[in-house]
């Protein structure tokens, strides 16, 4: 396989567990396309034949769009969204994922990817700049190339996620990957207020910050090439629409941490990633056994709609993610297939903490937790 293929597939490895797939991506879907469409080509005729139908109209706007509305047969759970009185993940939460990355003959880790909360933040005093002597404001998230200042009255919570590539694999094709997620929230209803992406692969090196302006109900993109410094700042030539109580990649994925977990219900909630706005659905499956290195644990396992046309990844596939049963949710293991390769993720730092989860009887699960399940190794 060329390194171009390779270094794609591990950038999306490392990338999909933060919600980020599509970051890094292009190369290996293009490379996949025309099998895609062949699959699909072929798919679509075989229904057509078993229906007696024989109309090739291609999908229409509807059907698309049926991609990204949520599934009828389910339950729109209702959103917890005031957590200020009661925040039940604490503050300095540090969770490391080991990525592996599986596809014939390859079975490599290539990397990991770090959860954190940093708690609320303060307003930083402002600072004087040596070249105007005027007062600004020192950023809240380093690199943050857009204005943002908080109403006096606002609680910040900050969030942060990292993908750094290691592994022997990794060293063999000189592949180099440092991205970072970071997020300011509003813990009145956890909407998100700005977000930054920095990605760092190989030779590329850009900023990209989001302002989810409310007075104006628009989410305004920035993005900064810094290997071109005498390049001006690239905004979105059309600010998005804000949603209410609308989310970044790295506080949906605490926000669904957030949430009561109903079985059979679908946690559904507007995003703003890469210039665009979709809607997130994360079926509440079922309660099942995991096996961890602390023994066994209670866990619910949840399925993000991730994948597909109109969604964030437009490649098709399937996640599964398993958190714990308590009320802090802790994500444990997540496995992400797609016909082109299969990705997991478990924590690591598990093992030397076991009181993330309480544990409860001789046999390792956790405690105060109802309904049945089955069984993960």
């Amino acid at each position: 396989m060329k390194r171009i293929f390779i270094t794609s597939l591990i950038t999306v490895a490392l990338l999909v567990p933060l919600g980020a797939g599509r970051t890094g991506a292009q190369q290996s879907e293009r490379a996949e396309r025309a099998e895609r469409a062949e699959r699909a080509e072929r798919a679509e005729r075989a229904e057509r034949a078993f229906r007696g139908q024989t109309d090739k109209a291609p999908a229409g706007k509807e059907q698309m769009a049926s991609a990204t509305a949520p599934e009828s047969n389910y339950t729109i759970a209702p959103l917890r969204r005031d957590f200020k009185n009661s925040f039940p993940i604490p503050a300095g939460e540090k969770l490391e994922y080991e990525i592996k990355l599986s596809r014939f003959p390859i079975y490599a880790s290539v990397g990991v990817v770090t959860l954190e909360n940093l708690g609320e933040i303060a307003v930083r005093q402002k600072l004087v700049d040596q070249t105007t002597q005027e007062k600004k404001a020192e950023p809240l998230i380093n690199g943050l190339n857009i204005e943002f200042t908080p109403a006096p009255d606002e609680q910040i919570l900050r969030l942060r996620g990292t993908a750094v590539s290691k592994g022997a694999l990794l060293g063999l094709f000189g592949i180099d990957l440092r991205d970072r997620f970071e997020a300011l929230v509003d813990l009145r209803d956890f909407s998100a207020r700005v977000s930054l992406k920095e990605v760092k692969e190989g030779k590329k090196h850009s900023i990209q910050s989001a302002l989810f302006d409310r007075a104006e109900q628009q989410v305004k993109y920035l993005t900064t090439d810094l290997t071109k410094p005498d390049a001006p700042p690239r905004a979105n030539a059309t600010p998005l629409e804000r949603k209410d109580g609308m989310l970044s990649l790295i506080s949906a994925i605490y926000f669904v941490r957030l949430q009561k977990m109903k079985e059979g219900q679908m946690i559904t909630f507007p995003v703003s990633a890469d210039e665009q706005n979709y809607q997130f659905e994360v079926l509440v499956s079922r309660r099942e056994s995991l096996k961890t290195d602390c023994g066994k644990v209670k866990t619910v396992r949840l399925e993000p709609k991730l994948f597909g046309p109109g969604r964030l990844i437009s490649r098709q596939g399937e996640m599964t993610m398993w958190v714990s049963d308590d009320s802090k949710h802790t994500p444990l293991r997540l496995l992400a297939k797609t016909s082109a390769f299969t990705v997991t993720a478990k924590l690591l730092n598990f093992k030397k903490k076991c009181h993330i989860i309480e544990q409860g009887d001789e046999k390792g699960e956790t405690r105060g937790n109802s309904g049945t399940g089955g069984k993960v190794e």
